[in-house]
């Protein structure tokens, strides 16, 4: 079975727990029409069997964000967990 429709394979480079909820970020094929390939996801359940959405979506208690460039994804990866660990 190949991946359900709106998700792609997520490659986790780098993940922390902070104050119980996790943070990831990685790369993936994001096929919706995109140059992105970098993302920050947060949240319990966002990757699912190592599959996660392939567009953006944000709330407090999960989330993932996509990004072309390397760099802002990991800054991006970088204020969420200064953002996460003031909650």
């Amino acid at each position: 079975m190949g991946n359900p429709c709106g998700t792609t394979n997520a490659k986790i480079y780098k993940t922390m727990d902070v104050n119980g909820v996790p943070i990831y970020y990685g790369s993936g094929v994001n096929p919706v029409n995109s140059p992105a390939q970098y993302f920050v996801a947060w949240g319990k359940g966002v990757i699912s069997s190592g599959l996660i959405h392939t567009f953006n979506s944000e709330s407090l208690e999960q989330g993932s964000l996509w990004f072309v460039d390397e760099d802002e994804a990991e800054v991006q990866y970088a204020k969420l967990r200064e953002v996460l660990s003031k909650r």
